[in-house]
């Protein structure tokens, strides 16, 4: 009887797809971003026949994308229950539940403009499974006795300051007093989680772990997408109008935020590919789109100029982010899914 070869014993690493992460829905909150950033130059009629295109083939990536990661996740959680469940149970990893919910609130704007039938039903399906997975998320939270303050981290932003993401699509759907209510929940959290995973980085130790470093850039989102549906809310876009107190505030915290990451440029550049980096491209995204918003009020030379590097920065970032997801799960990289 032959002997087995030595390369038969050799155990093969599972798939991308057989242990997805939850945390890969960020994947589509990147893509719908870097579609509403373009759709906004289209608007804008910053080259409106060339970013309309952009704006659809993205929009159209991302749709795929969702479909692929929710189809396979559903197989992971039928075939697999117990994964699941430890992803609930984690301290972290169970904030990315919320991703889900806020894609579909993120197709749902995009289809806006590309795909106006999907945009309500989808809206409502994000908007009550935000609602659901935050009340899950904050109860967990609670009373999860093992909770420590090093868990704390600007992942715990998605299932309750993301709650800012709901009025993009829900005011133009003619959801306002709802998107209201998610503006006003969401922007509460995300003070007190500021004031929490701030002392956490600063006061406690051990120090932050290497594959968490790129959620670092979650601190943009909240004052970036604040100010994006605070000017929706307020019906701001109405000619003549200037900008309100609020509205500077927010785009002012979101320049902050900007400014800090940029400083932390040399520090993430030395941190290997992790899924986690796909949380520099929503936030990034959302800022591009308040920067162009920003510059239609205040038509300052500076201010178009730093508009137009964000929206060639987000769109690097964005495809750079999914060429190399593609060769991190060829190579079948265990990183991807840590």
């Amino acid at each position: 009887m032959p002997e087995p070869s030595p390369l038969s014993s050799v155990a093969v690493p599972p798939s991308f797809f057989q242990r997805l992460p939850l945390a890969s829905f960020t994947m589509v909150m990147g893509l719908t971003g870097l579609a509403l950033v373009w759709g906004r130059m289209s608007r804008l009629g910053w080259m409106p026949e060339f970013s309309g295109h952009v704006a659809l083939g993205v929009s159209l990536l991302a749709f795929f994308v969702f479909l692929v990661l929710f189809v396979f996740y559903l197989r992971k959680w039928l075939r697999d229950p117990a994964a699941v469940r430890a992803e609930w149970l984690h301290p972290v990893k169970s904030s990315f539940f919320a991703t889900i919910s806020v894609s579909f609130a993120l197709l749902a704007t995009v289809a806006l403009g590309q795909f106006a039938p999907l945009a309500e039903p989808l809206w409502i399906i994000g908007a009550l499974m935000q609602l659901l997975v935050m009340v899950l998320v904050l109860n967990a939270w609670v009373h999860r006795e093992t909770l420590q303050p090093v868990h704390a981290s600007p992942v715990w932003f998605i299932p309750a300051v993301a709650n800012v993401v709901i009025p993009l699509a829900g005011v133009p759907l003619g959801y306002v007093e709802i998107s209201w209510w998610f503006f006003a929940v969401g922007i509460l959290f995300w003070g007190v989680l500021l004031t929490l995973v701030l002392a956490r980085l600063l006061f406690v130790q051990p120090a932050f772990p290497e594959q968490l470093v790129p959620t670092l850039c979650i601190f943009l989102a909240p004052p970036a997408v604040g100010f994006i549906s605070w000017v929706l809310l307020t019906q701001q876009f109405a000619d003549g109008r200037s900008l309100d107190v609020i509205g500077h505030l927010l785009f002012g915290l979101a320049i902050f935020f900007a400014l800090f990451l940029l400083s932390q440029v040399h520090r993430f550049a030395r941190i290997p590919f992790y899924m986690s980096w796909w949380a520099f491209s929503f936030p990034t995204a959302a800022f591009a789109t308040a920067c162009l918003i920003y510059q239609s009020f205040v038509p300052h030379p500076a201010m178009t100029a730093l508009a137009g590097t964000a929206v060639v920065v987000t769109t690097a970032l964005v495809f750079w982010l999914v060429l190399r997801t593609l060769v991190a799960i060829v190579q079948k990289d265990p990183k991807l899914v840590e």
